[in-house]
């Protein structure tokens, strides 16, 4: 059976003015997490994850399957956050649980057929000026898709499929200091 409910999210907190991105061990890299983003990243586990075999509370679910945009070092605009976003998460998961990292930001149409033709929940990290390309791609032409801000990372999309139709819900993460309730209008 394909998928009936994909998770999007956007990469957790990047380098901006007041912070500087580091590495998984902690050395100055501007396409990665800043400290808060890993602080993000950690915290996603329990959020899809609880304990060892726990469900997240509606309508969120354990992911089966994760994809986060393909990282070119060669590329000025290219990041790794997408995938340091959910490698926590992934190690949590277990070794079935690797990240399909594949698909470059831009194909979107590739991301959703790969996505929507797996088995189980997705969950996919990418770049927040894309994500609202991938939910038109979901929704039906009609279903109004809001922007995503410049300045969330606290926010997750998920798409129910019921039939042929896709429905979206969003829900704030609340899980660090300043992430804020509010959905995107």
């Amino acid at each position: 059976m394909a998928t009936q409910k994909i998770l999007i999210l956007r990469h957790a907190e990047k380098p901006n003015h007041t912070a500087a991105g580091v590495d998984g061990n902690g050395q100055l890299d501007a396409k990665s997490l800043t400290p808060q983003g890993w602080q993000r990243a950690g915290a996603l586990v329990q959020f899809f994850a609880p304990g060892d075999k726990g469900e997240p509370l509606a309508p969120l679910a354990r992911p089966k399957h994760l994809f986060a945009a393909y990282y070119d070092p060669a590329a000025d605009d290219d990041s790794k956050r997408p995938c340091q976003t959910i490698e926590p998460l992934a190690a949590h998961l277990g070794p079935s649980s690797l990240i399909d990292d594949s698909v470059r930001k831009d194909d979107v149409d590739k991301l959703i057929q790969k996505a929507s033709a797996m088995d189980g929940t997705v969950l996919i990290a990418w770049e927040h000026k894309k994500i609202p390309a991938i939910a038109r791609l979901l929704l039906a032409q009609s279903d109004p898709v809001p922007d995503w801000p410049d300045n969330r990372f606290d926010m997750v999309w998920v798409f129910d499929r019921i039939g042929a139709v896709w429905r979206l819900t969003q829900v704030p993460q609340l899980l660090l200091a300043g992430d804020s309730p509010a959905t995107f209008n």
